[in-house]
């Protein structure tokens, strides 16, 4: 990741997939505020390990940003980190604030967990947990395209089921991605690493 990350990069943290519990700016400040935020150290953490700059590292704010502001803010990142959470919501919001051309055309490194990985998809898939009742097929960022992936895969029926769905009706290739294995998509090529495994389409027909 030294290839990409570097100490004086600026980091522009994006945390649009919150739930519908987050409804004004206290109960942001409760989730992402730097002194008492129950997801801040753990956001920020990776990004120091780099030896970024905490004073280099902004947040969105949802709820006190304006479009605009948010439009400057990327484009004075090197690095956009999409929060994990729902992707729905996160796409919702990020269309809300006009910013899909932004990020589209964004030239720097843009990095996801979880929701905010599968939402750099051209088209994602979500798999049915607590939060969502049933499988759907959904509109994502288009920065990434000829495979799918699937996220905190940990072998279940469930998750198996979706992916036999989406290489029998989608994709050729899902990357199934447990929480601690990762991918990197950049200079024509797919390097997965850590707890990750391929599945294919290729593969599935001839166990037909």
């Amino acid at each position: 990741m030294k290839r990409y990350i570097n100490p004086a990069d600026k980091v522009l943290i994006i945390p649009f997939s919150f739930s519908d519990s987050v409804n004004n700016s206290k109960d942001w400040d409760h989730a992402y505020n730097q002194e008492f935020g129950k997801f801040y150290q753990n956001i920020c953490t990776p990004f120091l390990s780099y030896s970024i700059q905490e004073t280099n590292i902004s947040w969105l704010n949802y709820f006190l940003d304006s479009h605009e502001t948010a439009k400057e803010m990327i484009k004075n990142s090197d690095i956009i980190f999409l929060t994990g959470g729902l992707p729905d919501k996160s796409m919702d919001r990020l269309r809300e604030f006009g910013l899909l051309n932004e990020i589209t055309n964004y030239t720097g490194v843009i990095i996801g967990s979880s929701a905010g990985a599968i939402i750099q998809l051209a088209e994602y898939h979500i798999t049915p947990d607590k939060d969502y009742a049933s499988f759907s097929y959904n509109k994502g960022l288009n920065l990434l395209s000829d495979f799918d992936i699937e996220v905190h895969y940990e072998g279940s029926d469930v998750q198996n089921s979706s992916i036999r769905k989406v290489l029998e009706e989608k994709a050729d290739t899902v990357f199934a991605i447990g929480d601690s294995g990762g991918m990197i998509a950049a200079d024509q090529e797919t390097i997965s690493f850590g707890d990750t495994q391929k599945f294919s389409s290729h593969k599935l027909k001839m166990r037909n």
